[in-house]
């Protein structure tokens, strides 16, 4: 293999060893091998001091009208397929679903840009997380333990048919959102989005670590807020922790290697504003949106599901910690959302903590 400009990422990525020609060194090149995209954000603001709403008007204001048609047409059809049991019921609140879409074409985009200046480019945008296809059949032989909509929707597909495995199939949307990242319990959308090559890949389109490394930073620190983890914005300063305990890239020393210049270039993007800015973001100390209450439950549905590998562990147990700390805020929330006229959303609250398993 020849080697990139800047040598090779090395290692193993779990199970055998790879390389990976290298291309930039963030400490050398900066982000010159981006230097053709256009900067879409302003970065005027101070550091942490742009409230959540105001940050997420200017998302919305970077995203093409035809993306945001089609998002609301997503959600639409959506709730058609939930109502005739081939999708799973929407989202509490809506505005949030569409947030998260919003979110993930936001991340596709960004993604491209972050290819570009590692010096792998790669057209993720309006395909990564969004539209993503893989044959039926892989979606059949991964069929387990899911909801019966899932099922249902799997069944009916022909095995040679090629499937959106992104936020944009509407069978599968809600469910993404929804369940988010939790790998215990039943999985349903999540199992077939798994399948794409920035996850563990397929027979036609396998694991790209690239990819998959560059989607990790964004994720798993994550530098979204509340995004499709449903967890706060995290630090670059962080990576090395989450790396060294997180099941996604522990084991891969080639990941690893792609990740740290990955999270280099991200931090001179945002600070150019060729990428959502996500350091400008003043984060709240408390957040308890009906998401993360709906996420939370649904994480504390698999407390008789351990992982079966005992290294994943201690990773579930404070996933499992932190959701069970937003549950006992509950009552709180459902006496709050009454407060404000949301006795819809109160009732709900009400029923997840009489039938919840927590």
């Amino acid at each position: 293999m020849t080697p990139g400009l800047r040598g090779y990422y090395e290692g193993t990525d779990g199970t055998e060893f790879r390389q990976i020609p290298r291309n930039c060194d963030p400490s050398i090149d900066g982000t010159s091998l981006a230097n053709h995209r256009k900067r879409i954000f302003s970065t005027d603001d101070e550091p942490d001091s742009v409230t959540v709403d105001e940050f997420d008007r200017r998302i919305e204001a970077a995203v093409p009208p035809d993306v945001l048609t089609r998002i609301d047409a997503v959600m639409r059809a959506g709730e058609f397929l939930a109502n005739r049991g081939l999708a799973d019921t929407p989202p509490l609140e809506r505005k949030e679903w569409r947030r998260g879409m919003i979110l993930s074409w936001s991340h596709a985009r960004d993604l491209a840009t972050i290819l570009d200046a590692l010096g792998h480019p790669h057209p993720t945008t309006d395909h990564h997380d969004v539209d993503e296809i893989v044959l039926a059949k892989h979606l059949k032989e991964r069929l387990e333990s899911a909801d019966q909509w899932y099922f249902d929707y799997v069944n009916s597909l022909d095995e040679g048919a090629w499937i959106n495995i992104g936020f944009f199939n509407p069978n599968l949307s809600a469910s993404m959102y929804k369940w988010g990242d939790a790998k215990q319990g039943k999985q349903n959308a999540m199992d077939a989005h798994r399948l794409s090559p920035h996850h563990l890949g397929n027979a036609e389109n396998p694991v790209d670590w690239i990819e998959r490394a560059a989607n990790f930073v964004i994720h798993h620190i994550p530098r979204e807020h509340h995004g499709i983890r449903h967890e706060p914005r995290g630090e670059f300063a962080q990576l090395e922790e989450i790396m060294a305990t997180d099941s996604a890239i522990k084991s891969s020393e080639i990941g690893k290697a792609i990740a740290r210049d990955v999270a280099k270039l991200c931090e001179l993007l945002e600070r150019e504003g060729k990428i959502v800015p996500w350091y400008l973001l003043s984060v709240p100390v408390d957040t308890l949106t009906p998401s993360l209450i709906e996420h939370a439950f649904l994480v504390a549905s698999t407390s008789d599901q351990p992982p079966e590998d005992p290294a994943d562990h201690d990773e579930y147990l404070s996933r499992l910690a932190r959701a069970k700390a937003v549950i006992a805020q509950v009552p709180a929330a459902a006496d709050w959302a009454e407060s404000i006229g949301r006795a819809d959303l109160a009732n709900t609250y009400k029923e997840l903590l009489r039938n919840g398993r927590y």
